[in-house]
């Protein structure tokens, strides 16, 4: 029985930590650019809530559909290079916030902090 038990929270431990939000504030590392990414019925998306660059429009959307899919947080980047949404997968690690990107053969990773 004791095995049976501690058998199960160390599932629930690693489902727990699987299942880390990418919810806060985040930092670019651009122009001190932060992104606040917030859930609406288990749905995150990513705004943009202060920037020191003139053009960056307060509010604008850059993540979203972000969502838990097979224990990872996959959603959408807006490229504004290529003026288009990308397919983007998110991942939580110490105080910095992965996000790779791929395009065809190509990928890159981009690195936020908290």
């Amino acid at each position: 029985m004791k095995i049976a038990l501690m058998f199960f929270a160390l599932l629930s431990t690693l489902t727990m930590y699987a299942q880390q939000s990418p919810a806060g504030i985040w930092n670019t590392g651009k122009d001190n650019t932060k992104i606040e990414i917030a859930e609406t019925n288990g749905v995150y998306e990513g705004k943009i809530f202060s920037s020191d660059n003139a053009e960056a429009k307060i509010g604008k959307r850059l993540l979203k559909d972000v969502k838990s899919v097979d224990g990872a947080w996959k959603g959408k980047l807006y490229a504004a290079k290529r003026g288009k949404w990308m397919n983007a997968v998110l991942e939580e690690k110490d105080d910095q916030l992965l996000i790779t990107v791929k395009a065809g053969l190509m990928s890159k990773t981009i690195e936020w902090t908290k």
